[in-house]
């Protein structure tokens, strides 16, 4: 070859490499013009996301000069900051409305086909389907070849709706079923059918928008199947549904996808034990495997490459849900099969299964779900409160509270330590609202009342209260999203007093209230000088605050003149008291002291 044929080839390979270095900047320049939903980029799972331009593809030609302006890449130049409201309109709403223009277009051209006797009813149905097939294809080749995503995902969509309903016009509608004789079960095959392919093409397609369509259309079919009068079918279809969610959620992790299906499945669920009553030993079959195929759901979704925020709230709200769901439905259920079970034995199986899911997670992908472990620890105390009378339901309130709070500091596991908290702070809300009306008083005459009564709830939660507040010492914890540390034994003190002063408050009255609040006063101020234990100091003052107001504001108008005068005696010799204890205290160096 001459050296000017050499230079022409170096010349061509040269201007091949700026054609394909100029494709790839034009693509990026309409990626950044693109105004994509939060995390679409892990949604899509694609290292890149889907702009809605026509980008060159990898089979264009390099010598093509310059990549073909169309409509959607046109807008390229524009800066990434501003949005293009030409754009949007002309793309997202007239594409939109013009969908649904289409489908309802279909809808009259079905009613004038039957007012003019056009086409038979069978024809009808074939019409439908075929144009919304058509469709269907047409859009995915404008989203794949020609790089129009949206708006072919958009006419995919449409052309799904349009064949799904003309299927479902054979079964649905009176006048086809009697014209065409087609019974159900060949209806919901040929439904599912079109609908399991759907999926499957939008899977391979990166579609999760079209793959959410056809869910939801499956949904729609379960609820079809309701008509069979069969216990069997309509719970059987959406644990399908679900368990083919769960297989897509291992090649493509579409967290939403999972997420928006707890809702329509349940409610089935609802909608099937309503409308036909089946068996409870059926019914919580179909539950249990409900809830367990969601929480391989989660399993899987915490186990793909995606760990962006987004993605694990949404996995979180997904276990939040199922669990919810779950607990709602499988009690009355498993009330009517077993009537000599205590209450509230669905509410801890599943808060055991939930247990279960989190210690799995944890050892095997070394990740906490935090929403199984919290949901968990609730839902044991919620079937213990169930289970059980008021007394023993708040000492087993007490034993989960401080079990959960030992293994979540002996695991390092944040979830678990949190679900405690948060059963301490329901401990103290049924101690106000329950056991200080339901429990007895304190009485001598009935001593076997009075252990299991109030006083002893309260001086349970007292001593337990106080030893966790001892126990955690000067531990703190992280507020999340924040730098701010708080302290944890602080909170277990003062609610520790804070339900000594209440208990004084339910069991004595008038004078007798008085000077045990100010005798309880002086005992923390006593023991805070001499432990120098500032808190049990600071809560002795609050306490003398407390009954000085009281003496002051109530004492002196609802009291007797004895009892009154015993009042403001004992609260005034105790105020000395403490104050000579402060004094002796604070020694020759009092600021130094107190600062101190």
């Amino acid at each position: 070859m001459s050296d000017d044929g050499d230079l022409e080839a170096e010349v061509r390979d040269l201007r091949a490499e700026v054609d394909a270095l100029h494709a790839r900047i034009t693509a990026l320049e309409s990626a950044l013009d693109t105004d994509p939903p939060p995390s679409v980029e892990d949604e899509t799972a694609s290292p890149a996301v889907e702009p809605d331009t026509a980008a060159p593809r990898a089979d264009s030609t390099p010598d093509s000069g310059t990549v073909p302006e169309t409509g959607e890449t046109a807008d390229s130049e524009a800066p990434p900051g501003q949005r293009n409201w030409e754009r949007d309109i002309g793309m997202k709403w007239l594409g939109g409305v013009g969908g649904l223009a289409l489908v309802v277009g279909v809808v009259f051209f079905i009613r004038l086909a039957i007012e003019a006797g056009y086409l038979g009813p069978l024809g009808r149905v074939l019409t439908g389907t075929a144009g919304g097939l058509i469709l269907l294809a047409g859009g995915r080749y404008a989203a794949e070849r020609q790089g129009y995503d949206r708006w072919g995902r958009l006419v995919a969509g449409t052309g799904l709706a349009i064949a799904y309903f003309s299927v479902y016009a054979a079964y649905g509608f009176d006048s086809y079923r009697a014209a065409i004789g087609a019974p159900l079960w060949v209806v919901l095959l040929v439904l599912t059918a079109l609908v399991a392919a759907t999926a499957v093409v939008s899977v391979r397609d990166h579609a999760p928008a079209v793959a959410g369509e056809a869910f939801l259309l499956g949904y729609v079919t379960s609820y079809v199947g309701l008509d069979s009068g069969s216990f069997v079918v309509s719970p059987a279809y959406v644990v399908l549904l679900t368990a083919g969610l769960v297989t897509i959620a291992a090649v493509r992790p579409w967290s939403r996808l999972v997420l928006g299906s707890v809702l329509p499945a349940y409610v089935l669920h609802l909608a099937w034990l309503e409308r036909l009553e089946p068996p409870e030993a059926v019914a919580t079959a179909v539950l249990v495997a409900t809830f367990a195929v969601y929480t391989a759901g989660v399993y899987v979704l915490r186990a793909s490459d995606r760990t962006d925020r987004w993605h694990r709230r949404l996995v979180e709200a997904t276990t939040g849900l199922n669990a919810v769901f779950a607990v709602l439905l499988l009690e009355g259920v498993v009330r009517r099969l077993l009537p000599t079970a205590p209450d509230g034995v669905a509410v801890g199986a599943v808060g055991l299964a939930l247990g279960g899911v989190y210690a799995v997670t944890e050892a095997r992908l070394g990740q906490q779900n935090s929403a199984a472990g919290v949901l968990a620890v609730v839902l044991l105390a919620v079937s213990v409160v169930l289970a059980a009378d008021p007394f023993f339901a708040t000492a087993g309130l007490f034993v989960l509270l401080c079990g959960a709070l030992a293994v979540g500091s002996r695991r390092d596991a944040r979830a678990v330590r949190l679900g405690g908290h948060l059963v301490a702070v329901g401990t103290v809300a049924k101690l106000l609202a329950v056991d200080a009306t339901e429990l007895p008083a304190f009485s001598l005459a009935d001593p076997l009342a009075t252990a299991m009564g109030r006083p002893a709830a309260y001086l349970l939660g007292i001593a337990v209260f106080y030893a966790l507040g001892r126990r955690f010492g000067s531990a703190s914890t992280t507020v999340p999203s924040t730098d701010r540390e708080l302290s944890v034994a602080a909170p277990y003190a003062w609610t520790a007093t804070g339900l000594a002063v209440v208990l004084l408050g339910l069991e004595l009255s008038g004078a007798g209230l008085s000077v045990a609040w100010a005798v309880l006063g002086l005992a923390f101020v006593g023991v805070g000088l001499a432990f120098d234990a500032r808190s049990r100091r600071l809560q002795g003052v609050v306490v003398l605050g407390l009954v000085t107001t009281k003496v002051f504001l109530y004492d002196t108008q609802g009291l007797d003149t004895l009892a009154r005068t015993l009042s403001f005696l004992v609260l005034g010799g105790i105020l000395l008291v403490a104050s000579y204890a402060y004094a002796r205290w604070q020694g020759e160096e009092p600021l130094k002291r107190l600062s101190g």
